[in-house]
């Protein structure tokens, strides 16, 4: 039987998660009184107990939380879920917002051991409906699957027009939940390294790049634009629209 496992939740970033018997699940917020929660995409956490077991294995102490998990699962193959796929645990539902997460700096666990399961195996969801959830609760793959749209831009961008842009997005693709994707503008880079994850891992289907700056246009160059739209390019399965003003926005 697919399960949870474990509840877990902590009241500061960066530490082990305590165990917990139930909790409450917020509608687009997350678990009740947890660090992580919040108004984004990564707002619940999930780490197969199977995950768990692999790093038992290799000669570590670890239970249930100390890998920052919310939801520790048995019997479900998390990996194997897609982004937009939702899930109901009692009477709440949760769609899948993203799978694995970019680790910027080593966390004890990977220190001790060499590895860390949670970048590669844990996944995340944004909470549809709330309610209370129990240890022990049934997990239910529904058959509805929902499309996502992400923002990528600077952390300036996202706190001054954040809001503004997501309303914008909404209007027009109605996603299941948008997720804003952050880089630094000397660092234009990384922008390949996250189109690459949003296209590949996460398949995000509506992407877009709001620019004001421009530095980002030549990390395009290559790629296929559609007819008739020097804007809006495709990448594996993925549209995305470059803009720089928010007029441009409005015309995607």
């Amino acid at each position: 039987m697919v399960k949870i496992k474990a509840i877990s939740i902590s009241d500061r970033k960066g530490i082990r998660k305590k165990n917990i018997e139930s909790s409450q699940l917020i509608a687009d917020f997350g678990l009740e009184h947890d660090a992580h929660a919040g108004k984004w995409h990564r707002q619940v956490s999930f780490l197969a107990e199977e995950s768990i077991e692999t790093m038992r294995a290799k000669g570590l102490d670890v239970v249930a939380g100390n890998f920052a998990e919310n939801i520790t699962t048995e019997g479900l193959d998390l990996p194997s879920l897609k982004v937009g796929t939702h899930i109901s645990i009692g009477p709440s539902e949760l769609v899948i917002s993203q799978l694995g997460k970019i680790c910027h700096t080593r966390c004890a666990i990977f220190h001790q051991a060499g590895d860390c399961v949670m970048p590669r195996e844990g996944i995340f969801g944004v909470v549809i409906e709330g309610g209370t959830i129990r240890v022990g609760d049934t997990i239910e793959i529904l058959e509805k699957v929902s499309e996502a749209a992400a923002i990528i831009g600077t952390k300036e961008t996202e706190t001054d027009s954040g809001d503004e842009i997501k309303r914008l997005i909404n209007e027009k693709f109605s996603p299941a939940f948008i997720r804003f994707d952050t880089l630094s503008e000397k660092e234009g880079g990384s922008l390949t390294a996250i189109l690459k994850d949003l296209t590949t891992t996460q398949q995000i289907k509506n992407i877009v790049i709001f620019d004001p700056s421009g530095s980002l246009g030549l990390t395009l160059t290559g790629l296929s634009c559609q007819q008739g739209r020097s804007n809006r390019f495709e990448m594996n399965d993925s549209t995305i629209d470059y803009c720089r003003t928010m007029d441009e926005l409005t015309k995607i």
